[in-house]
């Protein structure tokens, strides 16, 4: 019979001390909105078990005055989750990576050993029945396990939410290359499934590559692009790597041993101490307990009900590929594909810059599912020099390739790999040298001469049109272009009472198609005007059902700052073609 698993009680106690503690450390930090989150989540975690207001301090394990507020008392239950990883994707596109390390970094070894010692509390045996990976359940794994329980259970229900996105095509992968499904956990326990995680040591993505070995595996790293965050060539890098070290240890203990510490040194402590048992050998501290780590989110991630967690979510990203001829920023494929770049970026990790490369003529990016049609079409309108902030500066004798760098504000790496320059190298005077320049540096005809091109094609290009979908009527048809039902009808010469039928062409009356061309040239613009380093000052034209919050978090500023610029009150609406100021900091 499985011995009893832990009460509901101590673990709900250890949970909510775990959120009080993270956000203490948000608060500390100047996160207010994260510290909140935190803090409410604690409070909820005890509302949940029926037992607040009040709790009994005896009860919950801690001593507690009449005074002490429930915030007060909570931080005892538990010491604080060491170094959990911020999730999001980085707002500065020159600081692409986020510090985070392995589920079990060296402050939880220490604790684990510590916990090791003491009196272990009773866990369900897994059925190893339900298990393709030789699965061990010593009293190493069920002392990691019970840590994970206590303090990392936020941790890996947040890594949970975010490994729904990647997980079906990781285990289409790993059933490609016929490994035991099992081994997709081994991506929680080096990054909490991140695709953003670095490590102290400059291992990055997913599956914590070191730069040597991601191009080993076929990915780029480059200033440009880092291939060892994209999930799938990650993860085909990582099933290539897991094959390559179970031929040559013929033990999955010890490839994943190797898999933390490296062939080398694995090879050479079993030769050592003559032994292959895994759970023999000497290893390093880390080493030694990031097996029974894997072990332990193995068999929670089979069964979490089982160990006190909510089954993932099932929510995957629904992307479709498509290939750019020319390099392009992000600015302007979200304002062409109308989606947020903050997106545009989430799906597209492995580009840690504001552009595809410059050194790729055709480059393959994901975006969502059912982005618009025309997507392609429309970019192809804008001339590829001008999708991108790039400057072609004429070499004077005597430059440098550092002094044209310092002269635009540039980044002097990115400026040798898009020429193919070494930093020493002498330029010929006369010669072109291609700068990432911010676009402060820009000349404003760059946009107007954007603008222009597309009003001379967009006037000769056939009237516009709409195709009907599924359960569109007249009037949604009618309000999405600014007109009245009545306008759209007459175009189409459509009866009072007619309805319409999916796939049905519908023509839209002149000065609605060229309203609408207006604003999206006049936003294409704004778009061109520079990467993500903004200019000091740049101009938004407002799209329909645009948001001051929505417009004020894709272009990285507050609210209150673009009511400002723009002397708007409070409750002032924003209207469709109607121009904003946006500068790169208030002022």
């Amino acid at each position: 019979m499985d011995p009893p698993p832990p009460s509901p009680l101590a673990l709900a106690m250890a949970r909510a001390g775990a959120h009080y503690e993270l956000g203490n450390q948000a608060l500390q930090s100047g996160n207010t909105d994260q510290a909140q989150w935190e803090f409410d989540a604690a409070l909820e975690t005890l509302v949940d078990t029926g037992l607040s207001p009040p709790v009994s301090p005896q009860l919950a394990g801690v001593d507690r005055s009449p005074r002490t507020s429930l915030h007060g008392w909570l931080s005892p239950a538990v010491r604080p989750p060491q170094e959990v990883s911020r999730e999001s994707a980085p707002d500065d596109p020159d600081e692409p990576t986020q510090e985070a390390t392995a589920l079990v970094g060296p402050e939880d070894v220490q604790e684990i050993e510590t916990e090791e010692s003491g009196e272990a509390t009773p866990l369900p045996e897994p059925d190893v029945r339900k298990y393709e990976f030789p699965i061990v359940f010593n009293d190493r794994v069920k002392t990691v396990l019970q840590h994970f329980q206590t303090k990392r259970w936020g941790v890996i229900t947040r890594s949970f939410e975010r490994a729904s996105r990647y997980l079906p095509m990781m285990r289409d992968v790993f059933r490609e290359e016929e490994l035991p499904e099992e081994l997709l956990n081994l991506a929680f326990i080096e990054s909490a499934v991140n695709p953003w995680a670095t490590s102290r040591v400059k291992a990055a993505g997913i599956w914590q590559f070191m730069a040597s070995t991601g191009r080993l595996y076929g990915m780029q790293v480059s200033w440009w692009v880092d291939e060892r965050r994209d999930p799938e060539k990650a993860t085909r890098g990582a099933a290539a790597y897991l094959k390559k070290l179970y031929r040559m240890f013929d033990s999955w203990d010890l490839a994943l041993a190797a898999y933390n510490a490296g062939e080398g040194t694995v090879q050479r402590a079993v030769a050592r101490q003559r032994t292959r048992d895994f759970w023999k050998l000497r290893l390093p501290k880390e080493t030694r307990y990031f097996v029974p780590a894997f072990m332990a989110m193995t068999i929670i991630s089979k069964e979490p009900e089982r160990y006190g967690f909510s089954p993932p979510p099932d929510d995957p990203f629904e992307t479709m590929t498509v290939t750019l001829d020319h390099p392009t920023d992000f600015r302007t494929l979200a304002q062409v594909a109308e989606i947020p770049v903050e997106q545009l970026r989430e799906l597209n990790p492995a580009l840690i810059r504001w552009s595809t490369p410059p050194g790729a003529p055709r480059y393959s990016v994901r975006v969502p599912t059912g982005v618009k049609a025309d997507f392609l079409d429309e970019l192809a309108r804008i001339p590829p020099h001008e999708r991108v902030a790039w400057i072609a500066h004429r070499v004077r004798k005597g430059e440098t390739a550092p002094a044209i760098a310092k002269r635009y504000g540039a980044n002097l790496q990115a400026l040798l790999e898009m020429n193919g320059l070494k930093k020493r190298q002498a330029l010929k005077p006369g010669g072109s040298v291609l700068v990432p320049a911010s676009a402060a540096f820009l000349p404003n005809a760059t946009a107007d001469a954007a603008v222009d091109r597309l009003k001379t094609k967009m006037a000769r290009a056939k009237p516009m049109r709409h195709i009907v979908k599924q359960g569109e009527t007249v009037t949604q048809i009618a309000r999405a272009y600014g007109l009245s039902p009545a306008e759209l009808q007459r175009a189409n010469g459509l009866s009072q009472n007619a309805s319409l039928r999916p796939g049905q062409n519908l023509k839209l009356p002149a000065a609605a198609a060229q309203e609408r061309s207006r604003e999206a040239r006049q936003n294409l613009a704004s778009a061109l005007a520079g990467p993500l380093s903004a200019p000091s000052e740049r101009r938004y034209v407002v799209k329909r059902g645009d948001t001051l919050t929505e417009i004020a978090r894709v272009h990285g500023v507050s609210q209150e700052d673009l009511r400002r610029w723009n002397r708007l009150s409070r409750d002032a609406s924003l209207r469709p073609g109607q121009t904003l100021r946006i500068r790169t900091s208030s002022s």
